[in-house]
């Protein structure tokens, strides 16, 4: 376990240095999605044509993660719009309710302070399915439960309205009749396939081009 905290730090760091770089081509005003890896594996710019968009997500990443790296992620940016999703990685390391709802409303908080333009759309964490089928890999789903997350999601819905930032509620388009994440959106019980990115896409639709000239 030390050896894959070690490299999963070291994979962070590179990819921080990574995003140093690549802000110094970015064009100001764009759309930002900061997250862990399923915003990593987001192919956003396969689904939202002739926008631009910059993928700020990093496998493995937590609240604090996202914290500690605002500045490459989104400040440098200069963004007109900041999708964020983040949390699962919280509660697969059985971080507190507290805890995680007090890093996402400081992540808030200081990006409408460093990026006061700039609008704040905060994504309810995806459901997780832990089915019985043999895709699903129930050690890679971990202590997460969509109990556990479904009870983060209110707190995210309460802390949009109090910051006055868009909540977007994706998880209840990911479900099935059982709660779970659908079968046929998910790899192995938390990551997506490119339907359950298409399901999302759909969803978040709306909110990327809003506004947009």
């Amino acid at each position: 376990m030390r050896l894959l905290d070690a490299i999963t730090r070291l994979y962070k760091k590179t990819v921080d240095n990574a995003f140093i770089e690549l802000n110094k081509s970015a064009k100001p005003g764009g759309i930002v999605f900061v997250g862990d890896s399923i915003t990593d594996f987001f192919r956003l710019n396969e689904f939202f044509h002739g926008v631009y968009i910059i993928n700020r997500g990093i496998g493995g990443d937590t609240t604090d993660g996202v914290l500690k790296r605002l500045s490459e992620s989104v400040f440098d940016l200069s963004p007109s719009k900041v999708f964020i999703l983040i949390g699962t990685n919280d509660i697969g390391e059985n971080k507190s309710y507290d805890h995680i709802i007090g890093n996402i409303a400081l992540i808030i908080d200081k990006i409408q302070n460093k990026c006061p333009e700039a609008k704040i759309y905060l994504q309810s964490i995806y459901p997780v399915s832990k089915a019985k089928d043999k895709k699903i890999k129930k050690f890679i789903v971990g202590k997460r439960s969509n109990e556990k997350i479904r009870r983060v999601n209110e707190g995210l819905k309460r802390i949009a309205k109090e910051k006055d930032v868009e909540y977007i509620d994706v998880y209840s388009h990911l479900t099935d009749e059982d709660g779970n994440l659908k079968l046929e959106y998910t790899i192995e019980g938390l990551h997506l396939t490119v339907e359950g990115y298409r399901a999302c896409a759909n969803v978040l639709r709306p909110y990327v081009s809003e506004n947009l000239p």
